[in-house]
C-alpha cells in the first residue's frame, strides 16, 4: 500500500492525481492533502479520502475545520507540511510556483521518495537533485518522457535529447503581432488545461526554458546537448538522439494522468484506467525548429543555466513577477522578457547557499523587476 501525500492537491494535477488514485483504492492510500486555501474543493476531496491529515497555508474561516470528517487531523503551515511528509512514503509535489521550493527539499532530506511536478524547485536546487536523484520521479510529461527513455540508454551514446513545445498561442505570429497580444491571447493555449502564469509561459516558451534547466539537473544531461523543438500536435512528450542516427521517442495523449499513473507506481506498471487512445489518435506528427528572434526565452534560460548560481533563483522570480505585471495589462507581452533580462543584468546579491537564499533570491528579483517598472513603465502609461 503506497501511503501518499498530495501538496497542491486543489490544483490542477494534484486534482488528476486524486483521480489516478481513486481508481486504486487498494493499493494507494492518500494520508495527506496540503492546499494554500481552505476550500469547499478541498473539503470535498477530504470527505472522498479521509485523509490522516488535511494542512492549509491559510488559516480556515468560519466553521470549515468543524466540517470535517471525523479522524481528519487538521495542521496548518510548515508545521502542517512537515507532519504531511512524515506520514508518507510518497509525496506528489504539486504546489505551484515558488511555494514548492522549501516543500521539495523537505521530502528529500527526509529521504521520501518526491513526485516533482513542481519546476522550480528541481530548477532552484541544482545540487540537492543532484544528490537524491534516486528519490525522484519527474510527473512533467516531457521529463517523465525522458525518465523512460533514458533508462535504457548509455549516457555516453546520447547526441541530443530534445523537449517538445506546442509553440503556445503565438506560434505563427510575427513579432509585431506579438508585441500586441493580450492576456486573454496568450490564455488561449492550443493543446493544454493549465494555470494562468504557467500558460503565459508556454506562451514565452520560458516554460521550455526552465524545463531545460530540469532535465540539466535531474538527468546531468550538459545543455548543449539539450534541445527544444516545436510539436504542435503535442503527443510526442521527450525524443533521445543516440550517436548511431537513431531517434527513440515517447508519444501519448495530452493527459497528464498518463505521467502521473507511471510516477506513482515506478518502478512498476499499472493498466492505465481511463479511456484509451488509439494509435491513430496521436496522427500527424510533425516537428519544426523555434525561432529565435521570437521566442527569446529560450536563450535566456539557456544563458542562466550555463551561469548557474543566483542567476537561476533570479530567473524564478523576475519571470513570476513580469508575468504578473503582463496578465494584470501593466506591460506588453514582450515586455515580460526585456524586463527579465535587465533584472538579469542588474544582479549584485551572492550566490544562494542554503534554501532560505534561494527564496531571497527569488524576492530580490520580484523587487528589481517592480523598480524597473516604476522606472520605465508606469510613467509611460
Amino acid at each position: 500500500m503506497i501511503r501518499l501525500a498530495v501538496l497542491g492537491s486543489t490544483g490542477s494535477v494534484g486534482s488528476q492525481t486524486l483521480e489516478v488514485a481513486k481508481s486504486f483504492p487498494d493499493d494507494i492510500k492518500v494520508v495527506a492533502l496540503c492546499a494554500r486555501r481552505a476550500s469547499e474543493k478541498l473539503l470535498a476531496q477530504v470527505r472522498k479520502f479521509k485523509p490522516e491529515l488535511v494542512v492549509t497555508q491559510e488559516e480556515p474561516s468560519g466553521d470549515w475545520k468543524s466540517s470535517l470528517p471525523e479522524g481528519v487531523r487538521y495542521s496548518r503551515g510548515d508545521e502542517g507540511i512537515e507532519e504531511a511528509i512524515s506520514l508518507s512514503d510518497k509525496v506528489m509535489n504539486s504546489i505551484a510556483g515558488v511555494h514548492g521550493i522549501k516543500p521539495a527539499y523537505r521530502v528529500l532530506s527526509a529521504g521520501k521518495i518526491l513526485l516533482a511536478s513542481n519546476k522550480e524547485s528541481i530548477v532552484c536546487l541544482p545540487k540537492v537533485v543532484e544528490e537524491h536523484r534516486n528519490l525522484i520521479v519527474p510527473v512533467d510529461s516531457e521529463h517523465n518522457a525522458l525518465f523512460q527513455l533514458l533508462e535504457g540508454v548509455d549516457t555516453e551514446d546520447i547526441r541530443s535529447v530534445y523537449l517538445t513545445a506546442s509553440g503556445g498561442p503565438f506560434r505563427k505570429w510575427s513579432l509585431e503581432e506579438m508585441e500586441k497580444a493580450t492576456p486573454e491571447e496568450a490564455l488561449r493555449h492550443p493543446r493544454w488545461n493549465m494555470g494562468a502564469k504557467i500558460t503565459v509561459d508556454s506562451a514565452t516558451l520560458m516554460n521550455k526554458g526552465f524545463e531545460m534547466l530540469e532535465a540539466k539537473n535531474l538527468f546531468g544531461i550538459d545543455l548543449t546537448k539539450i534541445r527544444v523543438i516545436i510539436h504542435p500536435q503535442s503527443v510526442v512528450h521527450g525524443i533521445v538522439e543516440l550517436k548511431d542516427g537513431s531517434f527513440f521517442m515517447h508519444a501519448g495523449p495530452t493527459d497528464m494522468r498518463v505521467p502521473i499513473l507511471h510516477a506513482l507506481f515506478y518502478p512498476a506498471r499499472r493498466e492505465y484506467p481511463f479511456q484509451k487512445p488509439d494509435l491513430t489518435d496521436l496522427s500527424p506528427i510533425t516537428f519544426e525548429e523555434v525561432d529565435g528572434e521570437r521566442f527569446r526565452a529560450l536563450d535566456i534560460a539557456k544563458s542562466v543555466g550555463q551561469r548557474g548560481g543566483v542567476y537561476v533563483p533570479v530567473l524564478v522570480g523576475a519571470d513570476e513577477e513580469a508575468v504578473e505585471l503582463f496578465l494584470s495589462k501593466r506591460i506588453g507581452f514582450l515586455d515580460i522578457t526585456r524586463i527579465i533580462e535587465e533584472t538579469l543584468s542588474e544582479v549584485d546579491i551572492p550566490d544562494p547557499k542554503t534554501v532560505e537564499d534561494v527564496l531571497e533570491a527569488v524576492s530580490w528579483a520580484r523587487r528589481k523587476v517592480r523598480e524597473i517598472y516604476e522606472k520605465r513603465y508606469a510613467r509611460a502609461r
